[in-house]
């Protein structure tokens, strides 16, 4: 999988339909913060017609630090983007409210159905079009094994998986392009990991 020269990514690019409309001086000073470490958003966003349900799978997702610099992205190209998190996080005053603001919607993994596939599904069902974000390794922790979440989620909902990369090597957020799933789960989780191999994580020994 070779890498090619990638285009800056704007604001301008973000369809209507998945903008947030945050004020003007949080979308500037996201993109401050990422110039100042600098970092950047390169490759292309899917052509769409705004009534289509997305899955963007981002990774190698190892360290917290990948959330900082999404976080960073998404405000600076002011994209309206739902992720999935541990519930016990939203229960925190500032940290939760943040979560929320961003998008977030609290998952607790022990009741019954309400698993982060499940509640991703019912939440992409009850919108004509939606974006949600979401780690295939499902932890920052090392792991062998991707979890299949993602194309339970695709296929549940007829929507189309979009990767996205972490590339601390280069300092850049890259979106990348739409996977075709095979069938095969199995086949479709080791291509997913060996795609992300080709970026450097943040701490590649958790990956």
């Amino acid at each position: 999988m070779s890498k090619v020269q990638n285009k800056i990514v704007s604001r301008n690019q973000i369809p209507f339909k998945y903008r947030a409309s945050r004020p003007k001086t949080v979308q500037w000073a996201a993109r401050w913060f990422l110039k100042l470490f600098g970092w950047k958003v390169e490759g292309v966003v899917p052509p769409v017609a705004g009534n289509e349900n997305l899955i963007i799978i981002a990774g190698p997702h190892t360290s917290n630090w990948d959330g900082v610099f999404g976080f960073a992205a998404i405000l600076g190209l002011d994209a309206k983007i739902t992720f999935f998190g541990k519930h016990s996080l939203f229960n925190k005053p500032i940290l939760g409210r943040f979560l929320k603001y961003m998008g977030g919607i609290p998952v607790d993994k022990k009741k019954p159905g309400a698993g982060l596939t499940d509640v991703a599904i019912a939440n992409m069902k009850k919108i004509n079009g939606s974006l949600i974000a979401i780690s295939p390794e499902g932890t920052r922790a090392k792991t062998e094994k991707m979890k299949s979440g993602f194309l339970r989620i695709a296929k549940a909902v007829e929507g189309q998986i979009f990767l996205g990369a972490f590339d601390f090597g280069n300092k850049t957020i890259l979106l990348d392009k739409f996977y075709n799933p095979t069938g095969n789960i199995e086949e479709d989780l080791l291509w997913v990991r060996e795609y992300f191999l080709q970026y450097q994580a943040k701490r590649p020994e958790n990956y």
